[in-house]
């Protein structure tokens, strides 16, 4: 199974299924961001040492908290997704590559992040593949979120009337292991503006998504 790793770990195959979190350039302070690689440095450390691989994915769950609460609290940083037309251009930007490179579960646009669900299209012909290098062809989220804010960076950035980065380079990106794990990630990105105190329940807040088929379980 495909494994790299930049900051953050990456583990990735064609067909899988995904809970990927996107963020504005400069959304996290310098400190925040430090304290959160010790704090993965740490636990990596633990499992070297011989910590039981069970708790693994708890621990990430926890690493992942913390950086999302941090997302939901920063006042200083930039929160260009909170404008209509932004938010609007990321969301028709995330519909047109549906049913092409992924098949979109929910997503929720929050005004310096961005949260996705989706199954990857396992399509390696024809106008559904997207032309990038051979040494990353195995690392299909990481070329589909590429090429999702290169595109989105520059038609915002000439609505703001702005030049340099607009999305933070790296994204988050967790392979989904199981239908319970599906569905926790599929509320938790419906949720979000919830947990953040903007809305009473999801549907009430203007940027959000969700396929038919998981809306029962959501509602």
């Amino acid at each position: 199974m495909p494994f790299y790793k930049r900051n953050l770990p990456h583990l990735q195959f064609r067909g899988g299924e995904y809970f990927v979190t996107m963020r504005l350039f400069g959304s996290l302070p310098i400190h925040v961001i430090k304290d959160l690689k010790m704090l993965r440095e740490q636990y990596e450390n633990r499992i070297a040492d011989g910590l039981d691989r069970s708790l693994r994915s708890r621990i990430e769950n926890l690493i992942f908290l913390k950086y999302e609460t941090h997302l939901d609290q920063n006042s200083s940083g930039p929160h260009w997704l909170k404008r209509f037309d932004i938010a609007g251009l990321v969301e028709e930007s995330i519909h047109f590559r549906n049913k092409k490179y992924f098949d979109l579960y929910a997503y929720c646009i929050m005004s310096n992040h961005v949260h996705m669900v989706f199954r990857h299209i396992d399509n390696d012909s024809g106008e559904n593949k997207l032309n990038n290098s051979s040494e990353m062809e195995d690392f299909p989220v990481t070329i589909i979120l590429g090429d999702l804010k290169k595109f989105t960076a520059r038609k915002c950035n000439q609505i703001l009337k702005r030049k340099g980065a607009f999305w933070q380079a790296e994204s988050f990106d967790r392979l989904i292991r199981d239908n319970s794990e599906l569905e926790n990630c599929i509320l938790y990105t419906l949720n979000n503006p919830v947990k953040a105190n903007l809305v009473n329940h999801w549907q009430k807040w203007p940027h959000t998504y969700c396929k038919p088929e998981f809306l029962d379980s959501a509602r």
